[in-house]
């Protein structure tokens, strides 16, 4: 029995989060439920099941992480920076309620929505899976539009950090070219390039795909909590520090 191994026991199938003796932190990854620990000798393991019956199971296929929309992948990375904080509690039950509770009340979620994305992280220990459903607009992109947007997930939103005349460069090269590196007679202008750009950029996906999670978190996370809230609840400019010295303080009279 290893640490992320699926299981199947009876009638469920579980994944082995953590070992600590004789007793195992599992999580139901036919129910979704909350992780909890039992005794090794409990599960009574019928054999293993493997990453793609799981997702047979909940009728999920990955998706192509290059075509997926700003939009989504914004919403993926946010979903995954909110249960960040709850992660490393998950072999204490009186730890973990506490940091949802609080992770809850920062960003704003009920409890029950954060420990959904939480069991779903963990049930397919994927990051994919915190992608929200496709939604329908009513409208079909275009061709230009697929190639655009795919253009701009591939060369663009990477740590690479081309701009933007290179990211569109590089689609006319890929899109536009035939096998002699010859430009095609139509194909879209840098100014819809640029236009399409605009109208799908979302910054915190900007920052996260160019300078990475933690730099995101680090350096450009939006600060909502009530501490924040009560240093500064008007809009405006702020910094503290704090340095341990070796002195002392006195008054008047010594």
């Amino acid at each position: 029995m290893k640490k992320n191994e699926l299981i199947k026991s009876g009638s469920g199938i579980y994944r082995i989060l953590h070992i600590q003796n004789d007793n195992v932190l599992v999580i139901d990854c036919v129910k979704m439920t909350m992780p909890n620990w039992v005794k090794e000798e409990s599960l009574g393991t019928e054999g293993d099941c493997s990453e793609e019956e799981l997702y047979a199971l909940h009728n999920i296929t990955l998706e192509d992480i290059d075509a997926v929309s700003p939009e989504r992948k914004q919403v993926m990375y946010q979903r995954y920076t909110m249960i960040a904080g709850v992660l490393p509690f998950l072999d204490d039950d009186k730890m973990r309620s506490a940091m949802v509770a609080k992770v809850a009340e920062e960003y704003g979620v009920s409890k029950q929505t954060l420990r959904s994305f939480l069991c779903r992280y963990l049930v397919f220990q994927n990051i994919q899976s915190l992608l929200p459903k496709q939604r329908d607009d009513g409208r079909e992109l275009t061709q230009d539009e697929k190639n655009m947007r795919w253009s701009l997930n591939k060369f663009f939103y990477n740590q690479k950090k081309n701009s933007l005349k290179t990211a569109y460069t590089l689609m006319l090269k890929e899109k536009y070219c035939d096998g002699s590196g010859k430009l095609a007679e139509t194909y879209p202008s840098f100014y819809q390039y640029r236009y399409f750009y605009r109208k799908t950029r979302k910054l915190q996906n900007y920052y996260i795909s160019r300078n990475g999670l933690t730099n995101y978190q680090r350096n450009n996370r939006p600060c909502t909590g009530s501490g924040v809230q009560e240093y500064a609840p008007a809009v405006g400019v702020g910094m503290v520090d704090a340095t341990v010295c070796d002195i002392y303080l006195v008054n008047e009279s010594g």
